[in-house]
């Protein structure tokens, strides 16, 4: 005969693994929308574009605060549970890592982005859905996944310099392709822990850091995506990735915007190419 007090505590148990991970996503969900909304202002307010362009340096410096601060968050857990310092480490780095790939986003248009983001939110809700529902433990397999994504780490390299020595124009796509299942695999992972009932799981108070786990994932699905994004907005007759460069060789911003896609370089006057190449 089972002991009753045993299935009261798995009951209870299921209730709380479930409230944790409705907090979780809810508060990943909440960081990216925020994350976005700030995306958009960069990109439609022209002088803030500005900017954000000339002072790239800016962003640099704010994605080092942000990979800093979550290095802090995961080594140091008494950072994790000390309210309200917990949360204002959450908002800096929300806010940190916002700006810190506000260089990259800002490249889109508006609309560009908007598809990037229905695309990385279609990805995010199938592979956590796979994560949670396959019947395999994935946490028993961390060590196998770190070796995979060591080895697809080793030839994205390469084919990003493929890409930028030799300008294979197929080297870039197959670069992005490798860190987006990279991601994906890692995302899965992410999701068994998250749910539970696995090997490894995270507890049931440490929602902040499984939040900004899946938080950071959804934002390198996007900015990995943006490329096919922009590839199929030109399939459908939209623009494809514009690239804003600062002012060259004398000459204006809005003379070096090249575009990915593959469309012919701006000219001077007289004919002459007044941007470096760009192979994508």
């Amino acid at each position: 005969m089972e002991d009753p007090n045993r299935i009261t505590r798995l009951s209870q148990y299921r209730h709380d693994r479930s409230r944790f991970a409705c907090i979780v996503y809810s508060l990943a969900v909440i960081f990216f929308a925020v994350s976005l909304l700030q995306w958009i202002l960069m990109i439609v307010i022209e002088g803030l574009r500005d900017f954000i362009i000339d002072f790239y340096y800016i962003s640099i410096l704010a994605l080092i605060i942000s990979l800093l601060l979550v290095t802090a968050f995961v080594f140091f857990e008494n950072l994790r549970f000390a309210a309200p310092l917990n949360w204002l480490i959450t908002l800096i780095i929300v806010f940190a890592t916002t700006w810190g790939l506000s260089r990259a986003i800002v490249e889109a248009n508006t609309s560009l982005l908007l598809l990037a983001v229905l695309f990385v939110l279609i990805l995010t809700v199938i592979f956590i859905m796979i994560g949670v529902c396959i019947g395999h433990d994935l946490t028993l397999d961390v060590v196998i996944l770190f070796v995979v994504a060591v080895i697809f780490f080793v030839v994205s390299v390469f084919f990003v310099m493929l890409q930028i020595l030799a300008g294979v124009k197929l080297a870039y796509s197959i670069y992005a392709l490798f860190i987006i299942i990279t991601v994906l695999m890692f995302m899965m992972y992410h999701a068994q822990t998250i749910n539970g009932f696995r090997y490894a799981e995270m507890r049931i108070n440490d929602f902040l850091l499984a939040a900004l786990i899946i938080y950071h994932d959804m934002t390198l699905l996007l900015i990995m995506s943006f490329y096919f994004i922009a590839k199929f907005n030109e399939w459908i007759g939209g623009t494809g990735l514009r690239l804003f460069g600062e002012s060259c060789c004398g000459v204006d911003r809005n003379d070096t915007e090249r575009y990915a896609g593959g469309g012919m370089p701006f000219t001077d006057a007289d004919g002459e190419n007044k941007v470096a190449p760009i192979y994508l």
